[in-house]
């Protein structure tokens, strides 16, 4: 017979059970004569524990259930002795110490709270006998003898708790992006957990998107989790934004690239801070007002290019006290005599297309006087 099917499980066991009480009654039924009692059903266990107080087990330890076979054995064994695991299954691990063998009958994943676990102890002897040679006895004290032959069944009190806290798993500790990327902190964490599995996590200091875009900056970003046990952990993972350059050869001195019309598309504009950094990146090009203006706004997203009155249709106009850099200026009249446009960069001043026949940084003051244009988008 094959000893799986005996000890496959602890129900398996709790039905193969043959005697109850201590081993005396087997040399009473005549234990010189070796067979393999066989019962017509089953008879339930009603030995009483080992140990009256559960034992503290952690989740999955299975080695400190085996180490009560110590205690059982201790007039048997040298105290110093390591109970040492030398096989094991899903249902199932078996240890040896000394001349025993000990098999504990709990699987690594049995829940948590208190609970009765099996463990036989047999001699050397008795484990290298066909299972058909081999007599059970149900134990309800620690001291009963271990004899030739006799497999003797005791029953554990444990107390199965988690006080491993989740594992926080990071495929990178930093990342760094631009302001106009995504990102997706999933991509770089995991959290697992011995008893719950896969877990969810909390974050502090995650940077906040506005505009379709973040500010830029470091970010020390704190990863919490918190397993059904309340065992927490945390890790750090740094996040770096940069302003994305604008390289100078992305701008035109034509406007047939750009999109003309009175319905410009703004709905992917990515904000006034990158209008300003491109107009920055313009200064000393050979171009008209407008073309400093487009290209501004193609840096930004949005593809459009006309006459300097025609960029009004791209947001609506504030006063002179809420402007703030990146919003386009219109003059209804320039220096020159004719409508003219720029991009305001603040304190009183903005970047001119056509000055003089280049791109200068220079007062926002001049001709007919600044109309403030603030691109929303739609």
């Amino acid at each position: 017979m094959d000893h799986k099917y005996y000890f496959g499980n602890n129900t398996n066991l709790n039905k193969m059970l043959k005697i109850t009480g201590s081993v005396s009654l087997i040399t009473v039924l005549g234990f010189s004569q070796v067979s393999h009692l066989m019962a017509e059903e089953p008879v339930v266990p009603t030995t009483s524990r080992v140990n009256l107080e559960p034992i503290s087990v952690n989740y999955g330890d299975i080695d400190t259930i085996a180490n009560v076979s110590k205690t059982i054995l201790k007039d048997k064994v040298n105290l110093l002795s390591k109970v040492t695991l030398v096989s094991q299954d899903e249902f199932k691990s078996v240890y040896v110490i000394d001349r025993y063998v000990v098999t504990v009958f709990c699987s690594k994943q049995s829940g948590l709270g208190l609970m009765d676990v099996k463990m036989t102890i047999e001699n050397r002897f008795t484990h290298q006998l066909k299972d058909t040679q081999k007599l059970i006895a149900v134990n309800d004290q620690s001291s009963n003898e271990i004899m030739d032959g006799v497999i003797n069944v005791y029953n554990i009190s444990v107390n199965i708790k988690d006080n491993v806290s989740p594992v926080i798993s990071l495929s990178s500790e930093s990342a760094t992006i631009y302001t106009t990327d995504s990102f997706d902190l999933s991509k770089y964490v995991s959290v697992s957990d011995d008893v719950d599995g896969v877990l969810t996590y909390t974050t502090e200091n995650e940077p906040v998107r506005e505009n379709n875009q973040y500010k830029a900056g470091t970010y020390a970003i704190k990863i919490n989790a918190v397993d059904s046990s309340g065992n927490t952990s945390t890790r750090d993972f740094t996040l770096t934004i940069k302003e994305k350059p604008i390289p100078t050869n992305s701008f035109s001195n034509s406007g047939s690239a750009f999109y003309w019309g009175t319905n410009p598309d703004t709905s992917h504009y990515l904000g006034p801070d990158v209008m300003v950094r491109a107009a920055y990146a313009q200064l000393g090009r050979k171009q008209d007002c407008t073309m400093l203006v487009s290209n501004a706004l193609k840096a930004a997203g949005i593809s459009f290019h006309g006459a300097p009155a025609r960029y009004f249709y791209l947001g609506h106009q504030v006063s002179e006290a809420e402007a703030i850099p990146g919003d386009i200026v219109y003059y209804r009249v320039s220096g020159s005599g004719v409508p003219h446009v720029a991009l305001y960069v603040g304190n009183g001043m903005a970047i001119h297309g056509g000055y003089n026949g280049t791109t200068k940084l220079a007062s926002v003051y001049m001709g007919s006087g600044p109309v403030f244009i603030r691109v929303d988008k739609k």
